[in-house]
């Protein structure tokens, strides 16, 4: 399920490996609607392409396989917001990875990129928040 209003795009789905191409395509066409400039766009491109995979390595799959997530993704006046929502309760848990371990570096990888993030449990789960500024604060949408 997706929804689309001025500024916002909010997307239910089965989170899946082989479909999260095609969650960067629809997320960089909305950016680019947005005129949100390359920089910030890549970066939120590759945060909310780590957050979904948090959720595919991270959460239980349902009785068919799937782990269900949502996508808010916000233009807002000084930059754009995202929101990842998932079905575990499980905080994300900060480590601190060997120097040339493949993984663990998640959490990293989301403060180095982005301007602010948090994390709140909720009673269906848990949702992970994160803010990336624009330089340009006008309105494009």
């Amino acid at each position: 399920m997706s929804t689309s209003v001025r500024g916002q795009l909010d997307m239910t789905f089965d989170v899946r490996a082989e479909d999260l191409g095609t969650v960067r395509d629809i997320v960089q066409a909305y950016l680019r609607w947005w005129h949100i400039d390359s920089d910030v766009a890549y970066r939120m491109l590759t945060v909310v392409n780590e957050l979904l995979t948090n959720v595919m390595q991270h959460t239980a799959a349902d009785e068919h396989g799937y782990r269900m997530a949502s996508l808010l993704l916000q233009k807002v006046p000084d930059g754009v917001t995202a929101i990842v929502r998932d079905q575990d309760r499980c905080p994300p848990a900060h480590v601190t990875p060997a120097s040339l371990a493949e993984r663990g570096r998640g959490l990293m990888l989301i403060r180095a990129l982005t301007d602010d993030s948090s994390v709140s449990v909720t009673p269906a789960g848990k949702d992970v928040w994160v803010f990336i500024a624009t330089s340009d604060v006008s309105e494009h949408f």
